[in-house]
């Protein structure tokens, strides 16, 4: 299947350019959203984490079905001058890494504090464990983030 050509880059698609997109717009967020616990503002943390995990969801489930429906990372880049060369495998596998376990904490951090903070968020015994898990999840998230962006340079720009 072939979907529409992306609006960053002339070798990748439309969801690719959404999900990479996102992956940039959603640092700034998440680091806003860490301002606000530290403010003590836990009502927009709760929410703004919960529109980052949704949005998350749906930028992620479309990629996977572009990934699915284009052959996989390594179809969709094999146009690239770095095809099969370290460097983009690096980036790929690194990225993969990084993203699978962010998931991974994402889907079990967000329902598990939802559950547990109750609607208005305010700390509680499940702080302690929220806030460690939070930083390795935004840890991961960040790097996410920046594993994406040389991915996508040297699999879709170079």
């Amino acid at each position: 299947m072939n979907l529409p050509t992306g609006f960053i880059s002339s070798r990748s698609d439309i969801l690719i350019d959404i999900v990479i997109l996102s992956l940039v717009l959603i640092v700034p967020v998440l680091i806003w959203s860490w301002s606000q616990v530290r403010q003590r503002h836990y009502q927009n943390h709760r929410n703004t984490q919960l529109y980052l995990g949704i949005t998350l969801a749906i930028a992620i489930t479309l990629f996977e079905v572009d990934l699915r429906l284009s052959g996989g990372i390594f179809e969709l880049t094999k146009n690239s001058p770095a095809a099969g060369t370290f460097l983009l495998n690096f980036w790929i596998w690194s990225h993969m890494a990084v993203s699978i376990t962010t998931a991974l904490i994402w889907i079990t951090l967000i329902p598990l504090s939802l559950s547990r903070f109750g609607n208005p968020a305010k700390p509680n015994a499940f702080s302690r464990t929220h806030k460690v898990w939070g930083r390795i999840g935004m840890t991961t998230m960040l790097l996410t983030g920046l594993s994406a962006i040389p991915l996508y340079y040297y699999g879709f720009i170079l």
